[in-house]
């Protein structure tokens, strides 16, 4: 008899129920830890008027979060959907607070 190959073992595991519903639970974790991680950046831009704050970045980050949010959703992938949702809040927040000390 000859053994499975690893390919397919690892497949197997990876497409098991259960093991599906934790790196699921894991992405929502690191998707919304991750996006956690800007909170310095935010109350800095909130705080001060946040000298040398690359306002366009920002911008960036919140547009290409816009197309991945798109992506998301048209795949019905609920993990991203949220990791996205909360990143496109956390840098339009750095924005806003930038532009709140900056420009009113």
């Amino acid at each position: 008899m000859s053994q499975p190959s690893t390919h397919y073992s690892l497949h197997k595991l990876l497409f098991k129920k259960s093991s599906r519903r934790t790196v699921d639970g894991l992405a929502y974790v690191v998707g919304v830890g991750g996006n956690i991680a800007i909170l310095p950046q935010i109350i800095k831009a909130w705080e001060s008027d946040a000298p040398g704050l690359a306002v366009t970045t920002w911008i960036l980050f919140s547009l290409i979060g816009c197309i991945w949010l798109l992506y998301a959703v048209q795949h019905k992938q609920k993990p991203l959907i949220v990791a996205q949702a909360v990143g496109i809040t956390c840098n339009l927040l750095v924005v806003a607070g930038w532009a709140f000390n900056n420009l009113l």
